[in-house]
């Protein structure tokens, strides 16, 4: 199975989940993280983010919400780890987003106006 085989299924008719991954596949998960910020859950910057993503590329990314968009301030994680590439699925990535911030609005009480998104996200290296 070569790399480009494994990228057209990540995140494309479901979430795939870091741990639910093949665990005869070794996921070298030590690149350097990188945050993309905005405001609210925004299928239009959702799409954006995931376009610019480099090709043959796959990262891990961990959603989380807050209130004031400062990384060093408490925050609210809205996902395990999932993995993700160029060739994802916008809408799903939106959909599985908009779900999990929706729970948490309900057992946070978070004001839904009042939040940003931020998306932590890292390239892995695969080898198989």
């Amino acid at each position: 199975m070569n790399i480009q085989n494994i990228i057209k299924y990540i995140s494309t008719k479901d979430i795939t989940f870091l741990i639910d991954f093949d665990k005869t596949i070794n996921i070298d998960k030590s690149g350097k993280c990188y945050y993309f910020k905005f405001f609210q859950i925004n299928l239009d910057d959702i799409t954006n983010f995931i376009l610019n993503l480099k090709d043959n590329e796959i990262y891990t990314v961990t959603p989380f919400i807050s209130v004031n968009c400062r990384i060093n301030n408490p925050q609210l994680i809205l996902s395990r780890k999932f993995l993700i590439t160029n060739k994802s699925n916008p809408v799903l990535i939106y959909n599985y987003l908009t779900q999990q911030f929706n729970i948490a609005r309900d057992e946070f009480y978070i004001i839904e106006s009042h939040y940003f998104l931020i998306l932590n996200y890292k390239r892995v290296q695969i080898d198989y």
